[in-house]
């Protein structure tokens, strides 16, 4: 009862000097109080200053008790009460948002390693207390690169302080970032860390595109699909960025074709992502990008190597290229597939038919002689229907 009673008359008098005094002498007030108070006061004064004295700038008094806090870790080494204090003027110093204070919490992060609620808290602080602080991205640059790197080598992590570094540094909005957040993506210790990394680097105003284009092109097989993955996830990029970034990817999964060390099933995978976004943004500037993959898909796909699938939306990829080379490309296939089945070989019925959709789509008068000759072979009525149908849409 004597603590309440103290503490209330602490706290009025506060509030009686903040109704009749500046906020410098509010502070000062504050200060000294928190000076002759014990420690279990000081913990309750901090936790119900911001209560009383509404709308005032509380920041210098939360320095205070974090410089009290430093002041007396080592001597009150595994004291709850200072640590309770720590925990609470970190937290109460990041709401105050006051730049003064930035350096004192990263202080008090560092004097406990092995708190994970307080490293956590004081990186959230650190984060709106230092915002335009150039310092304060590269401590949490630098703390987030190590414990990637602990991971990495097998260690554990401070999961709950990575996860609010990597998303402090998107409110930070400095592009200097994105080299170790593109790290939390592609070796993220958890889901979370790698969402929010991603959260991150978009939110971080810049040109995200040249970015990833560059990561696409000189990355591991891993970071050129994450670099994929984040340009064409969300709202990261726009609809004419995602198309540069697909054909960057296009070009840059054709130029390691045939190399003796390229990895097959990466390139596959980042060309086929690419050509599927290529295709559905209708991004026509990459159409001799994506007669070359069509070409290539096609050879391997006759030599018993590649996949259907992809070589299909390699094909529909090329129905809306807008472009008589393309049309040219699947015009002579159809040609190829009328002589083969004329000869009585098998066709392929999901292959053939992608290929008149797709001059269907194209509108090209060069397919006409090869979509009228399926009308005379003996195909089965779906497929005349639909050279029928692709025909009708010619442009003449």
């Amino acid at each position: 009862m004597k603590l309440k009673a103290s503490l209330l008359a602490i706290l009025f008098a506060c509030a009686g000097i903040a109704a009749a005094q500046d906020s410098g002498s509010v502070i000062l007030t504050y200060q000294r109080n928190f000076a002759r108070s014990s420690l279990t006061t000081k913990l309750e004064l901090i936790k119900e200053a911001g209560k009383v004295t509404v709308g005032q700038d509380l920041g210098p008094l939360y320095d205070t008790a974090m410089r009290f806090v430093l002041d007396n870790a080592a001597l009150l080494a595994g004291d709850s009460q200072l640590r309770d204090l720590a925990l609470l003027a970190v937290k109460k110093a990041g709401e105050s948002a006051w730049p003064k204070g930035a350096p004192d919490i990263w202080s008090v992060f560092q004097i406990y390693p092995g708190d994970v609620e307080i490293r956590a808290a004081a990186v959230t602080a650190y984060a709106r207390a230092g915002i335009g602080i150039p310092k304060t991205v590269t401590d949490l640059v630098a703390f987030s690169q190590t414990q990637l790197s602990q991971y990495r080598s097998g260690g554990t992590p401070e999961y709950a302080a990575l996860e609010a570094a990597v998303e402090a540094l998107g409110t930070m909005r400095d592009t200097s970032a994105w080299p170790v957040l593109f790290s939390g993506v592609v070796s993220a210790p958890n889901p979370a860390i790698a969402t929010k990394s991603v959260a991150s680097m978009v939110a971080i105003r810049g040109d995200l595109r040249t970015w990833l284009e560059d990561a696409l092109i000189k990355g591991t097989p891993v970071e050129k699909a994450a670099a994929l993955d984040i340009g064409f996830g969300g709202s990261a990029l726009g609809p004419d960025d995602r198309g540069r970034l697909a054909e960057s990817a296009l070009s840059a999964g054709l130029a390691w074709e045939g190399e003796a060390t390229a990895d097959l099933v990466s390139i596959h995978a980042l060309r086929a992502k690419a050509t599927t976004t290529i295709r559905d943004l209708k991004w026509q500037k990459a159409a001799p990008l994506a007669i070359r993959n069509f070409r290539i898909l096609l050879a391997e796909y006759n030599d018993g190597k590649g996949a259907a699938s992809e070589l299909l939306d390699a094909v529909s990829c090329l129905g809306v290229m807008g472009s008589t080379d393309a049309a040219q490309a699947l015009a002579l296939q159809l040609q190829l597939i009328n002589a083969q089945t004329e000869a009585g070989k098998p066709f392929d019925d999901a292959m053939l038919l992608g290929v008149i959709d797709a001059l269907g789509n194209l509108g090209d008068k060069v397919a006409f002689d090869y979509l009228l000759y399926v009308g005379y072979l003996r195909y089965p009525e779906s497929v005349k229907n639909a050279a029928r149908s692709a025909l009708q849409k010619l442009k003449w």
